[in-house]
């Protein structure tokens, strides 16, 4: 059976979707003074954002 795969723009937003959710988390979790947490979202935040570059054609 072959692999589906999603629309390359589907796939975008959702990594968008993805990266801002968890920088907001990681901005919630910076106020409340969890850093430890805060760092781990932040770094989360970061790949899917990343993702969403590469998918683009902006990343490496």
């Amino acid at each position: 059976m072959p692999k589906l795969t999603r629309p390359l723009q589907e796939r975008i937003l959702e990594a968008e979707e993805w990266g801002s959710r968890y920088l907001a988390d990681a901005n919630d979790a910076a106020e409340k003074g969890q850093t430890a947490k805060a760092e781990k979202l932040y770094d989360k935040g970061q790949y899917w954002l990343d993702r969403a570059n590469k998918l683009r054609g902006w990343g490496e």
